[in-house]
């Protein structure tokens, strides 16, 4: 058997609220195999985007281990979590989160610089992704001349051009139309087919769920439900 891309164990935070403490997590355990996809639900507050930022060596458990490529990500101080997270982890946000003053070129070479490629090389490999996913023509364009649908793509694009082993995902298209919210999520199942990356997406969604190999759902801290879309 396949070791696992992602492994967390015991996954345990708490945040102090004035005099209590909440407890968000609670003794969470999860798995994420290479070349999967799953889809994670769960009301508002659950501690969804928490878990993320946990998995993503954002943030680190008060208890518990997350580790991801056989390294022990949770383990590691805050300077080589980041440098960590660069080479080997993705982000999409619903926020789309590009940076106002880079052109839809700029944004897309960015990780690749911050991982020490040289720019016209990070120039180049941007440019080839923003190409297949429809945009290249909209190279020096900045965010601010993007519809959303072309912000998300270019969000998409800046977090696979590094390459990354595992891609995390906070509710990527609810900022979208219906009509642009499926083209992303196109994008997404054509950019990860057979590449043996994991794939996270926090969603409210259920149209969006049903696109995961897995579905998760998180309550009372725990995720209290997994189903395989076989299933559905």
């Amino acid at each position: 058997m396949a070791s696992p891309l992602l492994e967390a164990r015991g996954l345990t935070k708490s945040y102090r609220e004035g005099t209590r403490t909440l407890r968000v997590l609670d003794a969470l355990d999860l798995q994420i195999a290479p070349g999967e996809h799953l889809a994670l639900l769960g009301r508002s507050g659950s501690g969804k985007s928490t878990l993320l930022n946990l998995l993503g060596g954002i943030d680190r458990p008060d208890l518990g281990s997350v580790s991801l490529l056989g390294e022990p990500l949770s383990a590691y101080d805050e300077q080589r979590r980041t440098l960590f997270r660069r080479r080997h982890i993705g982000y999409v946000y619903q926020a789309f989160n590009l940076i106002p003053t880079l052109t839809a070129l700029e944004n897309t070479a960015l990780p690749l610089e911050l991982n020490g490629s040289a720019a016209p090389a990070a120039a180049q490999a941007a440019a080839e992704l923003l190409g297949r996913i429809g945009l290249g023509e909209r190279l020096d364009a900045f965010p601010d001349q993007l519809s959303g649908g072309e912000q998300q793509r270019v969000a998409i694009a800046r977090a696979l051009v590094h390459r990354p082993a595992l891609v995390l995902a906070d509710e990527p298209t609810g900022n979208l139309d219906a009509r642009s919210g499926r083209q992303v999520l196109d994008l997404l199942d054509e950019l990860f087919a057979d590449r043996g990356r994991g794939l996270l997406i926090v969603t409210h969604s259920l149209a969006v769920a049903e696109r995961a190999h897995r579905v998760l759902t998180l309550t009372d801290g725990r995720l209290s439900s997994e189903r395989d879309r076989s299933a559905w």
